[in-house]
């Protein structure tokens, strides 16, 4: 069997007509010039310097409930109230949520995150862990909301990981 490197082909002459079709270009650039994106895609901002650190010590502490060293109870004045019962749920199914186990000593660590304003009052963040050797990702969108008080505080509306 040869290999894909050793594989020849013979040059041909072109056939008679196929001389405008080797002159179009083969491939589109994208974006097309002129045609504006379908979707907007959200940009990184450097102005967002202290919701960037906010966002980091979140997904640290939220990096330590999924890997066990943190209880999810912790996580309840961050998070909305269903996004927080989502968390304890998929927790207790996955067996990190058992009542009286000591919690393990993990090695898991915070990579990378990434906050992407999707609008002024909307904030998405991407991180990835590492635990045992294998990498997991996080996203979570923050949105403002209001306390008992009256204040406005970034909580957690949504949260996927794998």
């Amino acid at each position: 069997m040869k290999t894909a490197t050793a594989l020849a082909t013979v040059p041909r002459a072109p056939v008679w007509g196929e001389e405008e079709l080797l002159g179009a270009p083969a491939q589109i650039p994208l974006p097309f010039p002129g045609v504006a994106p379908v979707l907007p895609v959200p940009v990184e901002r450097d102005d967002i310097g202290p919701l960037r650190h906010r966002c980091a010590r979140f997904m640290q502490a939220l990096v330590e409930v999924l890997s066990g060293e943190r209880p999810a109870r912790q996580m309840a004045t961050w998070m909305s109230p269903d996004v927080h019962a989502e968390l304890q749920r998929r927790l207790a199914i996955g067996g990190r949520l058992v009542p009286g186990r000591p919690l393990p000593r993990s090695t898991a660590r915070l990579v990378s995150v990434h906050v992407s304003m999707v609008d002024e009052q909307i904030a998405e963040v991407a991180a990835r862990m590492v635990q045992h050797g294998r990498s997991r990702a996080i996203a979570v969108r923050l949105e403002p909301q209001p306390t008992s008080r009256g204040e406005m505080v970034w909580r957690c509306t949504a949260l996927e990981w794998a």
